[in-house]
This record gives structure tokens, C-alpha cells and sequence, in this order.
């Protein structure tokens, strides 16, 4: 794993993933340490009532029944206790729970009087758990974990692991629930706790951010790059919205409380439209050759989504009930994890056995460089310059005995060195265009399209769209970059009959994205010439990927990510 102090989306991962688990952590562990009551507040059912709450019995040995109303606590009603927590700033609780604890409970219709001993901290929450959502929870973390240190500057796999851990987070508060001696406020559980329905959201976020970017960008992210900030920001809002808007409705603090289960779930029930309509979004986007890889994981998320929001958010919101057990639900998106764990496995497969032929290919268009550029040399350069040498000698010899016929031979010595100067400048551009160190990536793009306007306005209107100043870019991908867009621009004018061509460079993500998008015919399926096999191998010369695909209205889209890495690299000694 390699630390990167200075990438803002690492920093962001270590922190939104390690806060998470601190959350999942600190539940934990006060579960197993603090004294407890032996009763629990379901989250599943979050029964608050206008009186109190109702309560489950945590054990055999408790001295609750099921059915239970907690309506006061130590002699204070539970709606003073929960207005004591929600006040800011905490100015302590309102009274001291003693051992026993005096609580009031609603049993069958009477008020009763129930002393409870505390007793220490018990495992038996913890490990109450349904298996199969700690299965769910644990597998996807652990894989995402793994995954994410083995490529630490992938945007997918950190995205990956932050939704893994705020998930983490999300089932442990869900299952370990509240206990009413909780709201007395002398351990931290009660801010975990509530912490938990902000990551619930943010694991919302990032299944729609990477559907966003992966395994094809979408263009609107592209284009509008605002668009992932809001994809965070706006269900945290809107969360924030509906909590106040549900205290302004009336009622008790009792009544508020209850209903932010609802407000929550309504919220998730949003965002997992947005999941089902982003997966096939998404997979419409990715190319036929990708869809075998991403078939099984976008089947299982978008049937796992569909439960979700049939069987759990959708009715809480509707109705503050679920229609099945979370566990159930987490057991319906078991095939998650188990068809992306097969797909990374399959696909690091197929990635190895592509690198392979990609490297091969490298290779022997290496070789065949290096003999175009010997036979240029040797047929073209090498006689010329023979040439010039022997006329230098002639010239030598007579330019005493004859000096007009040594003026006339150095005339024809200068032409030869001009040739041969061309020549040299021809093979130069070829290795690497000039214009990409004069003006940089951006003017270079820019001056080939203004040349390719044709004069006569019949052509298509070239516009390039992109920053004035690009950051250094590494050689390879710049040359690449460069060869891809100007191949891209050919085929607009070659293929196209379009009236516009947009050109667009931007850094993304740590990847250099480029586009070339027209308005014309259009294509019809995936083309396969040389011109398009050319493309795809320059970008997977330096990691990349580029592909064409139809344009919305109409006609075509060139698109290409190219790998950036801005650090600065370290100093190669010198062979001696």
C-alpha cells in the first residue's frame, strides 16, 4: 500500500472510511462494556409512542416482557430524557440512574413499577446478529479493503471502501438498537448512533457515484462535474430538511422522534431509484466486449436494489413498517459481493491475458518502428549524406584547378544538406510532434484543428474545449493524447457529413479525458478499421481505454481516459 499525503481523495478515504469503522467500533465496544438493562429499542420496527417506547427483552433473564412501554426512567419521563439528548448545547442529564433503575412500564394496560438491576456488558447483542447480513456486511468490506490496497489511487475501489465501511456502520447500529438507559448520555453510544443514519446515506452516494464512473464514465459526470459533490451533499440535506420539518409538524419530541425513521427511509427509497436507474444507465453505456464482465454484478445490484426498496425503505416510508426482516433483504443481496468478488477474479484474469497482448503488441510495434527507422536511415539519410562526401572531396580537388566547377559542386552540397535536414525533421515529428513542445498539448490540439478547417466553410466547425494551461503531462500520454484527437478529428471530416466537431480535454480523477464528439450520420455498431484499431492501442499503450459510441441527439462520440500521474518522478542515475 502507498500513502499518498497529498491526494485530497485519499484523504477523504481515510477519513470517511476510518470514521465509519470508528463508529462501528465505538458501538461495539460499548455494547460489550457498558452495564445494560436487558431491554432494546428495535430499529426495525422503531416503535415510539406518544407516552414512550416500547421495549423487547435482551435475554432470557430479563425482567422485561415483549410489548413492553418504557413511559419513565429514574422518576423522568423518556420524552424529557430524549429532549435532554437532542438539546445543545448537552448540559448533562436530568437525573442520575442509580442500580437497581427505577422505570415505569405500560404492561397489559396497567402502570407498573419495574426495579431493574444493571448488569455488565453482555456479548449476546453482538452476537445476536443475523449471519447472513454479518456475512453481507463483513464480506464486502474485507473484499472492498483488499481490493482498494492493492490499487490505492483507483476512484472506484476507495469508493468501493468508504461505502463498504459507512454500510459496516449502518448494520451495526441497526442491529445492536438503543436501550433505553442509552439516552442518560454517560457513553458515547447515542452519537454513534445517529452518526449511522448520515453513513447510511453516504453508502447510498457512493453506489451512485461508482455506477457514475464505472465501468464507463458517464458523460454527464463529465460535463458536469458538480454533479458528484451534490451526489453527497444533497441526501444529507434533504435529511436535514426533513428532520426540522418533521419537529415543525407538532407533537411531542416522542412523535418527532418516531417519524425520522420514515424521513430516513424515504430518503434511501430515493436514492435507490437512482441506483436502479444509474446500473442500467450504466451498463447501457459499457461496450458490448465489457458487458460479459459487469453482466452478473449489475444483475444482482439491480435486483438486490429492487428488494430494498420493495421489501424494506419503501414501506418504512410508507408505512414505518418493513414487509420483511433486514436480514431477509441482506440475504437477497448476498449474490452482491459473491458476483463482484467472481468478476475482480475473472477480470484480473482477462486483465493479465490482455497486458500480455497488449505488451506483445508494444513490442512488435516497437520493433517495427526501429526498422522503419534503420531503413529510412540507412536507404535514405546515409547515401545522401555518402554523397555529400564525395562531392566535398571533388570539391576539395578542384577548387584551385577549377573554381567554377567547385562553386557549382558546393551549390549542390547545400541542396543535399537541405534534403537531409528535411528529411531529419520529417523522421523528428514522426517520433513526437513538434507543436507538442512548443504550445503544450492543449495549443497543439488546438493549432491541428484550426488547420483542418477547410476555407471554404463546407467542413465541419472544429471547437476545442479546454483548459489554456493542461499540468505537465508524462510524454507518452501527451503524444498519446495528441495522435488519439487528431485521429479522432480525421475520421469527423473523413466519415462524419457533420456541420460541428467539439474537441474536450479535461483532468479528471487523475486521468486525462478527451472527447470527440460530432453531429453527424452517426455509427452503427462498433467500428473496427484501422484508424479505430490505432486509437484503442495508443491508449492501452499507456493503461488507458477509448471507445466510440453514438452521441445524444445524433451522430458520434469519441471517448478515451488516458492514466495521469502528476507526482514528480524521482531522479534516474546515469549508467556509466
Amino acid at each position: 500500500m502507498r500513502i499518498h499525503p497529498r491526494d485530497p481523495g485519499w484523504l477523504a478515504t481515510l477519513l470517511l472510511g476510518g470514521a465509519a469503522l470508528l463508529v462501528s467500533a465505538a458501538l461495539i465496544a460499548v455494547r460489550l462494556a457498558a452495564p445494560s438493562e436487558g431491554a432494546v429499542i428495535r430499529t426495525e420496527s422503531w416503535p415510539w409512542r406518544s407516552d414512550g417506547v416500547v421495549v423487547e427483552p435482551a435475554g432470557s433473564e430479563s425482567r422485561f416482557e415483549e410489548g413492553d412501554v418504557v413511559t419513565a426512567m429514574a422518576g423522568v419521563p423518556i420524552e424529557d430524557w430524549i429532549r435532554d439528548v437532542v438539546r445543545w448545547p448537552w448540559q448533562g442529564p436530568p437525573a442520575t440512574l442509580g442500580n437497581p433503575v427505577e422505570f415505569e412500564v405500560v404492561r397489559d394496560g396497567r402502570l407498573i413499577e419495574l426495579p431493574v438491576p444493571l448488569t455488565a456488558g453482555s456479548a449476546r447483542p453482538v452476537g445476536s446478529a443475523p449471519v447472513g447480513l454479518v456475512v453481507f456486511g463483513a464480506g464486502v468490506l474485507v473484499l472492498a479493503l483488499v481490493l482498494m490496497l492493492r490499487r490505492t489511487r483507483s476512484t472506484a475501489l476507495r469508493l468501493l471502501f468508504v461505502g463498504a465501511a459507512s454500510n459496516t456502520a449502518d448494520i451495526v447500529a441497526w442491529e445492536l438498537g438503543l436501550q433505553p438507559t442509552d439516552l442518560a448520555g454517560t457513553t458515547p453510544y447515542v452519537p454513534a448512533f445517529a452518526s449511522a443514519a448520515i453513513f447510511n446515506l453516504i453508502f447510498w452516494s457512493t453506489i451512485v457515484h461508482i455506477l457514475a464512473i464505472f465501468p464507463v464514465r458517464s458523460p454527464a459526470v463529465v460535463r458536469r462535474p458538480w454533479l458528484v459533490p451534490a451526489l453527497y451533499l444533497a441526501p444529507q440535506a434533504a435529511l436535514l430538511v426533513l428532520v426540522v420539518a418533521a419537529r415543525l409538524a407538532g407533537g411531542t419530541v416522542l412523535e418527532w422522534v418516531d417519524r425520522l425513521a420514515p424521513a430516513t427511509a424515504a430518503i434511501a427509497s430515493a436514492m435507490l431509484v437512482l441506483i436502479i436507474g444509474a446500473t442500467v444507465a450504466g451498463y447501457r453505456r459499457t461496450g458490448r466486449a465489457e458487458r460479459r464482465t459487469v453482466r452478473a454484478v449489475a444483475a444482482t445490484l439491480l435486483f438486490a436494489a429492487v428488494a430494498t426498496l420493495v421489501l424494506l425503505t419503501g414501506p418504512i416510508a410508507i408505512t414505518g413498517v418493513p414487509f420483511v426482516p433486514r436480514s431477509t433483504v441482506a440475504l437477497l443481496a448476498m449474490p452482491v459481493p459473491v458476483a463482484l468478488a467472481i468478476s475482480v477474479i475473472r477480470d484480473r484474469l482477462f486483465q493479465v491475458s490482455l497486458l500480455s497482448r497488449s505488451r506483445e503488441a508494444i513490442i512488435g510495434a516497437r520493433e517495427e518502428e526501429r526498422r522503419r527507422l534503420r531503413r529510412e536511415l540507412h536507404d535514405g539519410l546515409a547515401p545522401t549524406l555518402a554523397a555529400v562526401g564525395l562531392k566535398v572531396d571533388q570539391a576539395r580537388s578542384s577548387v584551385r584547378s577549377d573554381p567554377d566547377a567547385a562553386e557549382a559542386l558546393l551549390g549542390a552540397i547545400r541542396g543535399d544538406l537541405r534534403d537531409a535536414i528535411a528529411d531529419i525533421r520529417r523522421v523528428a515529428r514522426d517520433l513526437r510532434p513538434p507543436a507538442l513542445d512548443a504550445l503544450g498539448l492543449a495549443g497543439a490540439v488546438r493549432q491541428q484543428a484550426q488547420s483542418l478547417e477547410s476555407p471554404s466553410g463546407r467542413g465541419p466547425v472544429m471547437i476545442v474545449d479546454a483548459p489554456d494551461r493542461l499540468p505537465a503531462l508524462p510524454a507518452a500520454v501527451e503524444v498519446a493524447a495528441y495522435r488519439i484527437l487528431v485521429e479522432g478529428m480525421m475520421n469527423v471530416i473523413r466519415h462524419a457529413d457533420a456541420s460541428t466537431c467539439r474537441i474536450t480535454m479535461r483532468l479528471v480523477d487523475g486521468e486525462l479525458a478527451i472527447e470527440v464528439v460530432d453531429d453527424g450520420i452517426g455509427i452503427a455498431g462498433d467500428p473496427s478499421g484501422v484508424g479505430t484499431r490505432s486509437i484503442r492501442e495508443r491508449a492501452a499503450e499507456v493503461g488507458g481505454d477509448a471507445r466510440y459510441e453514438a452521441a445524444t441527439p445524433r451522430g458520434t462520440r469519441l471517448a478515451a481516459r488516458l492514466p495521469v500521474d502528476l507526482r514528480p518522478s524521482p531522479p534516474v542515475p546515469l549508467e556509466p
